[in-house]
């Protein structure tokens, strides 16, 4: 052998431990494990009783796919009992558990997660990786007395007042977090958690001065705390918008996320704060996810593999003839039948496209797809139970029943499974929005117009409910009051600057109620350029006076065929000619019904009426139109009209206007 490769050998030989621990942990997170298993292997016989050197062993056997888990268990049991102080074996240790899942996996992650947070509070994301486990009451205890050896530590404090108040020791929650405030000030954790205990409790005044004061420093949210809180009745739409967000915008997001969901625009406090707080509790008592950890949760490959055999096992899924039986003693019937529904009526059994792993919405707060349909909308109006293995939740709403069936999965836990038509689509509508109580009972309508407030600065907004009472509010992007008014019996007004708005609305009609809750933007009408408001329309018999109008405007657009029809307009901007304006006016009636025999006349028909105007000059111009009976044929018509200014040429035209003609 060669001088230099003999000393190469020696110097192999004689390798110092530390350079192997060093190699070992290259190889492992290079992921090379058959070398990274040799050079800890050699390690351990060097050093057979080193807990450091257990614990790395263990780890490249952990990472081994599947078959290397048990070796690890008992690698890092040795090492904890060789160094019961020290949290590291401990902290894998509760890796092996979640690796290998279910009941087993759980039973030996939740003790030893548990010993780390007696050992040490703060160590790495012990704490994150015991909330993934199931927990009961019994647990929670557990959790509290482990962090308890660490009373006045600020981040064991705020750890153990999340658990007395899932354990529902409210005041001793409360103590801890007020102290917490005064010790964290640039931290909204203790406020957003003192919120949750006092709306929990039914103290909602309380609870929103602590939520109030969260959201001032949602800024320093880090750990998404407020996110947490409110993601289970989040829309998809809300969620982006809230991945989107920068930190300054979060104040504005949440405050935007709870004014859209106000119930009873009346009142001064939102209501649905507290109501929400108090779901999430009974959801989290009555319907928490069993089996967090099981494949299901985790693969999509299991997810299909356990949902095509759920279809063939009565453990899990009922017989054809059972769902028969089902349907027909359930009196609710689903008003959304849809071609999803059609695999779920073979006994095929689909589950709704949902993300898996750690973007599950089942595991975000660890509920069973009951949880997940009850925090959105709370108590069914119907619940049939079939003995343990399903049970079938009928929700009504103004368009009829929405329901939905749970059956207990391979994993043990309920999960969606529809049986009948219309239980898919029903699914997909409770799981994608959310309703506030009392569940609104009134098929409700109305119908905008806008004009330029005073000053051309401003735009006024008229609506025209139906109902006998109405509220209506415009809300900014930071959910705060743009515009109100209220009216019984006649239309409402709202003047804000032009720009985007939530517009919400509240009605009443005798013992019915209905809300409405959407994006609406108001149009800027510039002062110097030509623009025409939007038109309103009502019997011949009003003067051209729009108080008269709005007073004798139709709720729901619909006139009699029989009566003249005025309609009305303003518009802004027409240049000035010796004193007066002068321009064209034309009314675009589309008719979109069809027309012809029976309605089936096909392409819509569009009728066009024109006028040359001459008035004297103001910065309102108005236009209205009285058409005779017998002019226009009955049906459904959009209406648009267009002003040409004459002097310079340009034009404008209204938003379009559709009403039925009777």
């Amino acid at each position: 052998m060669q001088p230099a490769a003999l000393l190469l050998v020696l110097s192999l030989a004689v390798q110092q431990p530390d350079s192997l621990v060093t190699r070992a942990e290259s190889l492992l997170a290079a992921g090379a494990l058959p070398e990274a298993r040799r050079a800890a292997e050699d390690l351990q016989r060097r050093r057979p009783n080193d807990p450091k050197v257990l614990t790395l062993l263990g780890r490249v056997h952990l990472a081994w796919p599947v078959v290397g888990r048990f070796r690890a268990e008992s690698l890092f049991a040795l090492a904890t009992r060789i160094a019961p102080d020290d949290p590291d074996p401990r902290y894998y240790l509760g890796h092996v558990g979640l690796a290998l899942g279910a009941d087993d996996g759980e039973a030996i992650a939740r003790p030893a997660l548990v010993r780390v947070l007696a050992l040490n509070p703060d160590y790495r994301d012990a704490w994150a990786l015991w909330l993934r486990l199931y927990r009961g009451d019994g647990d929670r205890r557990a959790a509290l007395d482990a962090l308890a050896l660490h009373a006045g530590n600020p981040t064991a404090d705020l750890k153990r007042a999340q658990l007395l108040v899932e354990l529902r020791s409210y005041e001793e929650a409360v103590s801890l977090l007020k102290r917490l405030r005064l010790i964290r000030p640039d931290d909204p954790t203790p406020h957003a958690l003192l919120a949750r205990a006092r709306f929990e409790q039914g103290r909602d005044t309380a609870g929103t001065a602590a939520y109030d004061a969260a959201l001032r420093l949602a800024a320093y949210d880090e750990d998404s705390v407020l996110w947490h809180q409110v993601r289970s009745i989040a829309s998809s739409a809300e969620r982006s918008r809230y991945a989107a967000a920068t930190p300054r915008e979060r104040d504005a997001f949440f405050r935007f996320f709870w004014a859209r969901r106000d119930p009873d625009l009346r009142t001064a406090a939102n209501e649905r704060l507290g109501e929400h707080f108090r779901r999430m509790a009974e959801a989290q008592r009555y319907f928490a996810l069993l089996h967090p950890n099981a494949r299901y949760y985790h693969s999509r490959f299991m997810q299909a593999l356990w949902d095509v055999s759920s279809a063939r096992s009565f453990s899990v899924r009922p017989s054809r003839a059972e769902i028969a039986s089902l349907a027909g003693a359930v009196p609710c019937v689903p008003e959304l039948p849809g071609v999803r529904d059609w695999s779920a009526f073979q006994t095929f059994t689909p589950r709704l496209g949902e993300a898996v792993g750690e973007g599950s919405p089942n595991l975000e707060d660890a509920l069973d797809d009951r949880g997940r349909v009850f925090v959105r909308h709370g108590r069914p109006d119907l619940r049939l139970v079939f003995g343990g293995d399903a049970e079938t939740w009928c929700y009504q709403r103004p368009d009829g029943w929405l329901r939905v069936t749970f059956a207990r999965s391979r994993t043990g836990d309920m999960l969606v499974t529809p049986i009948v038509a219309g239980e898919s689509e029903s699914a997909r509508r409770l799981l994608e929005t959310d309703v506030a109580s009392p569940t609104p009972t009134l098929r409700f309508a109305f119908w905008p117009a806008t004009f330029r407030g005073s000053g051309g600065r401003r735009t006024e907004l008229v609506l025209f409910p139906d109902s006998a009472a109405a509220v209506a509010v415009l809300l900014d992007d930071r959910g705060l009051e743009a515009a109100r008014d209220s009216a019984t019996d006649h239309a409402l007004h709202l003047a804000a600057p032009p720009g985007r708005y939530l517009l919400a609305i509240d009605a009443v009609r005798g013992e019915r109620s209905a809300r409405f809750r959407a994006g609406f933007s108001l149009p800027a009408y510039p002062t110097g350029e030509l623009s025409v408001s939007s038109v309103l329309v009502a019997t011949g018999a009003a003067p051209p006076v729009r108080a008269a109008l709005e007073t004798a405007a139709p709720p729901r657009l619909r006139l009699r065929a029989a009566e003249p029809m005025r309609f009305y307009a303003e518009a802004y901007g027409l240049v000035r000619e010796a004193g007066t304006v002068r321009y064209e006016a034309v009314y675009h009636f589309e008719r979109l019904d069809g027309g012809g025999f029976l309605g089936l006349g096909g392409r819509a028909r569009v009728t066009t009426i024109a006028f040359e105007r001459e008035q004297r000059y103001g910065p309102t111009i108005i236009e209205s139109l009285v058409i005779d009976p017998g002019r226009l044929p009955r049906g459904h018509y959009r209406l648009v009209l267009e002003i040409r200014d004459a002097v310079i040429g340009t034009r404008a035209t209204s938003a379009s206007l559709e009403f039925d003609l009777r």
